[in-house]
């Protein structure tokens, strides 16, 4: 497919689309990269993927000019159990580094590791970056957005889009 263009991406989203070229062939390497290391396919589902260039949402928080609107961003299951969010410190702004318990945990997969997660408290398992990967392959994740303690959908630990210089 051309560059510019929209690519069917397999997965369960409401649009699953994702512009053709980098995003759609980072997307289904990083998904590869997922399955090898953690055992399991964490993005078979996603939130959300390409949204329509003119859409609008009631949702608190959702931006207008999201990258979703032109198909360099995905917003992975926010509801997976597996995934343990461990708050990080940048800029003077809050991320989520977002880890996946593996599948199997007899140190097959993944690496050893002792979290103070967000979302379920002291973890010791064997560990999947999912961060470190979706970096690897030209993804970012973007800051929780302010009051972020006050209302849970401004965490924004789900999104990760296509960093504007690609130079890695």
């Amino acid at each position: 497919m051309l560059e510019g263009l929209l690519c069917y991406v397999d997965v369960d989203a409401p649009s699953p689309y994702l512009r053709c070229g980098t995003p759609a062939k980072h997307f289904r390497a990083l998904r590869q990269v997922v399955i090898d290391g953690a055992g399991f396919d964490f993005l078979a589902k996603c939130g959300d993927m390409m949204r329509p260039k003119n859409a609008k949402s009631s949702k608190i928080g959702v931006a207008f000019r999201s990258r979703h609107k032109s198909g360099e961003a995905f917003d992975y299951n926010q509801e997976d159990y597996r995934a343990l969010l461990v708050r990080e410190y940048k800029a003077g702004h809050v991320y989520w580094r977002t880890y996946l318990r593996c599948e199997k945990q007899d140190g097959s997969l993944g690496v050893k590791a002792d979290l103070y997660t967000d979302n379920t408290g002291f973890v010791s398992a064997y560990v999947f970056d999912f961060t470190a990967a979706a970096e690897g392959l030209g993804w970012e994740r973007i800051p929780a957005q302010r009051r972020w303690m006050y209302q849970p959908s401004k965490k924004e630990f789900w999104h990760y889009q296509m960093r504007e210089d690609l130079s890695f």
